[in-house]
């Protein structure tokens, strides 16, 4: 039985986007220079952001379905398999018999660079009209990977539609990773409850901080806090620096690295991150500064171990831990100061107190594809 809980009586989660094909290679050193190398080991795997997500949270034990196209050919039938192994529902995705995106990656087992060649060729994406077909009532959780803005936008409104005149307890809520392409979504931030913005996006926009970034984030808003409308939550992974989050009422917190004493895999890791904070928000009910804390323990685990399998033998209990918040408490569990070895280690390595910074001011104002950047 998995250490990981989901209650039963906690709704799916619904990942919407692609699911993606990785050859990954390994060798100790790749010298660009030579023209033959020997690699020590190579495999197939299914991937893709929001694939890779739905495979996390399948993990911890959520129920999960991914909403995509898939191909039918059959030399990509591992990816069919992959997911039904996995329990990830796809009884609303649709197929095509074209062939998905691929990726090589090339591992460095010593240096443990990781270098990507992306195949990121056209290839059909789901809409409206097929997301109309989906039974919301089964749904608590949306999450939309940042593509095709217009088919995106429209999913969501959707989504919006579904819950007007719901009560609190019963709408879904939305989440939207943005990777890349920040100007084509960020007309979408308003409609989300939450939004995850990587490292590379900031940095691709000027900003050189979390803090600079949820600023910037928020004056694009454009709507004064004086004026009453729902706002995101903003969340920004940002490698060695931790991570940073803004609340809707524009409170910041920053929480520091939690860093492995080794990394073995970088591959996913900002996918993890996302999954363990949808985990940590919408099974375990924690505030937002206590699960981006979470998700950043979670995604160093995975950091120093190959694939995401290991994420089943992590206890999520060895994570818990009270997040100093103004006003709030931020964990809705005690911290259980009991368990064997796994979660002695994990306290001593990853127990970090994270640091309220303060309220943004309220504000009236108005690529390259690198899944290697950590979170």
């Amino acid at each position: 039985m998995s250490k990981w809980c989901a209650l039963s009586s906690v709704r799916t989660v619904l990942c919407v986007g692609c699911t993606e094909v990785d050859y990954v290679a390994t060798l100790d050193k790749w010298d660009t220079d030579t023209e033959a190398f020997r690699l020590r080991a190579g495999s197939f795997h299914r991937s893709g952001r929001s694939s890779n997500v739905a495979t996390v949270l399948r993990l911890m034990g959520a129920n999960v379905d991914f909403f995509g196209v898939l191909s039918r050919l059959p030399t990509y039938r591992m990816v069919l398999d992959d997911l039904e192994k996995a329990g990830i529902g796809i009884d609303n995705c649709h197929f095509t018999d074209e062939p998905p995106p691929f990726s090589i990656i090339i591992q460095e087992s010593i240096s443990k660079r990781v270098t990507i060649s992306y195949c990121d060729k056209p290839f059909s994406y789901v809409n409206a009209k097929d997301f109309e077909k989906v039974d919301l009532d089964q749904y608590g959780w949306v999450n939309f990977e940042g593509r095709h803005p217009q088919d995106t936008c429209d999913m969501i409104n959707l989504v919006r539609r579904y819950n007007n005149g719901r009560d609190k307890r019963n709408r879904i809520k939305i989440s939207l990773q943005i990777y890349k392409d920040f100007k084509d979504m960020a007309d979408l931030m308003l409609m989300c409850d939450y939004v995850l913005v990587t490292k590379y996006v900031c940095e691709q926009e000027g900003w050189t901080s979390p803090r600079e970034s949820c600023e910037r984030l928020n004056e694009r808003l454009r709507i004064p806090r004086s004026i009453d409308v729902r706002r995101p939550n903003f969340v920004l992974p940002w490698s060695s620096l931790g991570a940073g989050c803004m609340n809707t009422d524009g409170e910041y917190f920053e929480l520091p690295a939690i860093k492995p004493k080794r990394i073995l895999d970088r591959v996913g890791d900002s996918d993890c991150f996302t999954a363990a904070f949808i985990y940590a928000t919408f099974i375990r009910q924690r505030h937002l500064a206590a699960a981006v804390e979470f998700a950043n323990g979670v995604a160093s685990f995975k950091l120093a171990h190959s694939g995401f399998r290991c994420i089943s033998q992590l206890d999520p209990d060895s994570l818990r831990r009270p997040v100093v918040m103004q006003g709030v408490d931020a964990s809705s569990e005690e911290e259980d100061n009991t368990g064997g070895e796994q979660q002695r280690m994990c306290r001593k390595y990853l127990f970090r107190p994270s640091v309220f910074v303060g309220r943004a001011d309220a504000s009236s104002s108005t690529s390259v594809f690198e899944k290697n950047q950590f979170i």
